[in-house]
């Protein structure tokens, strides 16, 4: 990479940092919506018995296996653009990012869901080792959403993604595989870094105090 290349990627460097802040973003979203929807359904499996349960689980089951882009592009087509609120008169635009978030939400959804029923298993056997193994590895849903989230460039949000696109029309092809590769940096030094730091919090001695108080107050509860 020659000096003249260097200078104009960071010439253009604030401009993709709001891009990939935005990816940020949608990430967190993204799994704020489907980790708390899919709670919801984890607490109907090991509640509920007959048909809501299993409805529960159908919902879950489906949500993990339609592809993030399908889901997207069925939240930007299908749900409007914007919508009236009753009786007031007062119509409130829904931006693209929303729809991108709705579809980016059915994987920590179902993530969610299934874990939490393995970890409550997990927990009622006495197992706290294993039931406590869905907190780095629910963590680690949000690097998959993270990632996953250069998709919505597809529908018109402007992130990472779809700047590089917009850096690339405004100045000529000839910069296209550097500023590829300038942008998967970003993706990639993240990834690795929350990988670290995943790695480091399973060994942690939080994690590790955490469980045996946990071993400790269910034994005392079995005892009753």
């Amino acid at each position: 990479m020659n000096t003249e290349t260097l200078s104009f990627l960071l010439t253009w460097t604030p401009f993709l940092l709001q891009g990939f802040l935005w990816n940020i973003f949608i990430a967190v979203c993204a799994v704020a919506l489907g980790s708390l929807m899919g709670a919801g359904l984890a607490w109907l499996r090991v509640t509920r018995q007959g048909r809501i349960a299993a409805i529960a689980e159908r919902v879950s089951t489906f949500l993990r296996g339609v592809p993030t882009l399908a889901l997207i592009f069925y939240a930007v087509f299908v749900l409007p653009s914007e919508f009236t609120l009753p009786g007031s008169g007062v119509a409130l635009h829904v931006p693209q990012w929303v729809k991108a978030v709705i579809g980016l939400s059915a994987a920590p959804l179902s993530f969610t869901s299934e874990s939490l029923v393995v970890a409550h298993r997990a927990w009622r056997r006495g197992d706290i080792g294993a039931a406590l193994l869905f907190i780095p590895t629910w963590i680690n849903v949000f690097l998959i959403s993270f990632i996953a989230s250069s998709a919505s460039s597809l529908v018109g949000v402007s992130e990472l993604v779809s700047r590089c696109n917009t850096v690339i029309a405004a100045t000529g092809t000839s910069v296209m595989v550097p500023v590829y590769i300038y942008c998967s940096f970003y993706f990639v030094v993240t990834a690795l870094v929350f990988t670290a730091l995943v790695g480091r919090f399973k060994t942690s001695a939080f994690m590790a105090g955490v469980q045996r108080r946990l071993t400790l107050s269910h034994a005392r509860s079995s005892k009753r």
